[in-house]
């Protein structure tokens, strides 16, 4: 499979064809100066350097560009470790995300593009409010801006302030009349701890099925287990893999 072009300089169109046609193999070494592993092997017409790594460096467009669209590009499996991400992997998870990355052209094509929605939209698709204090994404709303929040409980409300917890529905029209509309997510900022010593369950979401499942847990029966644990169990709490951090903090 032809290795994903490096995002970080625009090659020739020589280049671009040398790229196309090269492939990595078992028997391949690394570039000088790179932290590839074996099997990856440097790509015909570029030099060596942080940016032409496997590890997709920071900063390059195609970092840039998985940031803008949640795609993370380093992972840490401990507090001392951190592992990048190759290029080829994030532009695969671009890819499931319908935007190509596949070349530095259309690298730069679809950041610009993603810039350019970013700064037109009133609001993200999901909006939280911690604590009962007004997001930051609707004090950068426009002047005028009317809201219409219908809550979980079916109330219509035309503020943010004092909205019971809970996942609400948010329509924002701005006075161009220009429409968002996102999820309003109310949390508190922090849960009340247990009066006494109480037991719970750890549970691997994925694995949590039942028998109208489509092949792995869902959040459904998720909420049917820990009202059944507290029911009938007694118990305190669940924690939920992989949604829930941890550990504390």
């Amino acid at each position: 499979m032809a290795r994903p072009a490096d995002p970080a300089a625009e090659p020739s169109p020589a280049e671009d064809a040398e790229s196309s046609e090269s492939s990595s193999s078992p028997g391949n070494s690394p570039r000088p100066g790179s932290s590839s592993s074996p099997g990856n092997s440097p790509r015909p017409g570029t030099s060596p350097s942080p940016e032409n790594s496997e590890g997709s460096a920071s900063g390059t467009p195609l970092s840039r560009l998985a940031s803008l669209h949640g795609v993370a590009t380093s992972y840490s499996p401990s507090p001392d470790r951190t592992v990048a991400a190759s290029d080829a992997a994030i532009v695969a998870a671009l890819a499931a995300l319908d935007v190509d990355a596949s070349t530095p052209r259309t690298v730069h094509a679809a950041l610009a593009a993603r810039e350019r929605e970013l700064r037109e939209r009133l609001l993200p698709p999901t909006v939280v409010c911690w604590g009962g204090q007004a997001p930051g994404a609707l004090a950068g709303l426009p002047e005028g801006t009317r809201l219409r929040i219908e809550t979980e409980q079916g109330e219509l409300r035309s503020a943010a302030e004092q909205l019971p917890p809970g996942v609400h529905a948010l329509r924002a029209t701005a006075p161009d009349g220009r429409t968002a509309d996102a999820h309003l997510v109310v949390a508190p900022s922090r849960l009340p701890a247990p009066p006494g010593r109480v037991y719970g369950l750890l549970v691997q979401l994925y694995s949590l099925l039942s028998r109208r499942s489509w092949g792995m847990g869902d959040l459904g029966d998720l909420a049917e287990l820990t009202a059944w644990a507290g029911r009938a169990l007694g118990a305190g709490f669940v924690q939920v893999n992989p949604l829930h951090a941890a550990v504390p903090g």
